[in-house]
């Protein structure tokens, strides 16, 4: 047993699975400095980078501080997809360095960094290249890096970081840089790495692949069969780590961005523009976004998005409150000239009901693999025309930059978010876009009277029982107070 996994357990108090536990013994017995972990969701790859940064922090901190000037920090940095995972990564490291023999090395700790008093500090970040600059860096771990994502919600160029931060290991005999992540994307920046470790060309570079099953045996046969079942291109990702070659990004991340506006998030409507809102509805507690986009075709083709608006349920037995949310959408479709309502098919009886109580006529539209295509085709081709213009609205551009493309086992395509997130939004604007960017644009419809504009807005404020009517986070409150909203 190598001194790590022997850390792990006696000093710890952890003990690594078996897959686990022979990943570090080889990467600590061989001298890789740069290791290269391919491996399964639910691997456990942020309770490995906590064992690491524990481990450099106290037992090797030696040869890390004889590296630089006395009295000058040494950081071990560890760098997450996001400030939420890097907590969480934050808070493995932290119980682990209050154990009884450790404790006493801790002199100051804040939400992202662990002080200890030999020097060393364990900073846990979320992933930036400049977050860590300028600092004596001695181990780097990337957790999940092929999934970094910039502040928009893209995918990050990890590259980026990587000529950021690795650099400033060289001074370190000792140093140690991990990269663990599922795949995402074959042909990206971690499937590069991979194939360059797996080259050998670099003695103290190393790759290793390893499936869930492998790497966490907690995980049940049974579960993975039923995940298998439900998406085999998808888990061959997910829990095989494989590069699966059908899965690509839906739509170009630079594209998206160039469609972006710089004014306002939300556009007051126009005597002479016909309006139409999309919705893509979800009701449960605590599950999908309600999503309602309303948007127009302008005399020159282009589609523009007017308002976003979303509501989500709270939690378990918090539902979405469908008369709330059905009388501010009424209230904006007033507002703009009448505008047409489209909904998909699911639910569709009733809320095409509702609206018709509320003076608008609703129309479903069947949402199906091959709909849903037809849709990407068209929002592809406002976006390689310059003909898209959208608000500066995170949830959405994000939505729209990580939307994949992927076969099924029939044959189709599949256009939906990566596991684990949504592509509520994005659903709501392909609604939008399919509509209005065909060739001839469906007259305004409604039976109330048009011609509202934004004075019909207000009647709706100071509810304060409604749920919130923009974008749950899509903009900070001095922007809201600016453009308005329709319920406080």
């Amino acid at each position: 047993m190598t001194p790590i996994v022997a850390f792990a357990r006696n000093v710890l108090g952890f003990t690594l699975h078996p897959r686990q536990a022979d990943i570090l013994e080889a990467i600590y017995r061989d001298g890789i400095r740069t290791a290269v972990l391919r491996l399964g969701r639910r691997s456990g790859k942020g309770r490995i980078a906590a064992v690491v940064a524990t481990y450099e922090a106290t037992v090797n901190a030696r040869p890390h501080l004889a590296a630089v000037p006395a009295g000058e920090q040494v950081a071990i940095v560890v760098l997450a997809t996001s400030q939420r995972q890097a907590r969480v990564v934050h808070r493995y490291i932290a119980a682990f360095l209050r154990r009884p023999a450790l404790a006493p090395l801790i002199v100051r700790e804040t939400a992202d960094e662990i002080e200890l008093s030999s020097g060393i500090v364990v900073m846990t970040l979320p992933c930036s290249a400049a977050s860590a600059r300028g600092l004596g860096i001695a181990v780097v771990i990337l957790d999940e890096a092929a999934w970094f994502q910039g502040v928009d919600g893209s995918p990050l160029d990890v590259g980026e970081i990587w000529r950021g931060l690795i650099p400033a290991t060289a001074q370190f005999p000792e140093r140690r840089v991990i990269v663990a992540s599922t795949p995402r994307w074959a042909g990206d920046w971690f499937a590069t790495l991979c194939q360059r470790a797996e080259t050998g060309e670099d003695p103290e570079t190393r790759t290793w692949h390893a499936t869930t099953a492998e790497m966490n045996p907690f995980i049940s046969a049974r579960f993975l069969e039923a995940e298998r079942v439900r998406d085999p291109v998808a888990f061959r990702r997910e829990y095989e780590a494989a590069f699966e070659s059908g899965i690509s990004a839906a739509l170009d991340a630079d594209l998206v961005r160039s469609a972006v506006r710089d004014g306002p998030d939300s556009l007051p409507p126009l005597p002479d523009r016909d309006y139409l809102i999309a919705l893509d509805p979800a009701f449960a507690a605590g599950g999908d976004t309600f999503a309602a986009i309303v948007g127009h075709r302008e005399p020159d083709n282009r589609v523009l998005v007017d308002r976003i608006m979303s509501w989500r349920g709270g939690t378990k037995g918090n539902p979405v409150r469908v008369d709330a949310v059905l009388d501010e959408i009424a209230a904006v479709a007033l507002a703009y000239n009448g505008a047409r309502v489209t909904t998909d098919q699911f639910a569709s009886e009733p809320l095409t009901q509702a609206m018709g109580k509320r003076g608008l006529r609703a129309e479903a539209k069947a949402w199906s693999s091959e709909s849903k295509v037809a849709a990407l085709a068209s929002l592809r081709r406002c976006l390689y025309a310059g003909r898209l213009d959208i608000p500066n609205h995170r949830g959405l551009v994000a939505e729209m930059v990580n939307l994949e493309a992927r076969p099924t086992a029939s044959g189709r395509t599949r256009i939906a978010a990566p596991l684990g997130q949504h592509d509520d939004l994005i659903s709501a604007l392909l609604a939008l876009v399919a509509d209005l960017a065909a060739e001839t644009p469906p007259p305004a419809g409604g039976t109330v009277e048009p011609g509202g504009g934004y004075d019909a807005l207000p009647a709706l404020h100071g509810h304060a029982d409604r749920p919130l009517g923009f974008g749950l986070g899509s903009v900070e409150r001095s922007r809201r107070a600016r453009f308005g909203l329709i319920t406080h």
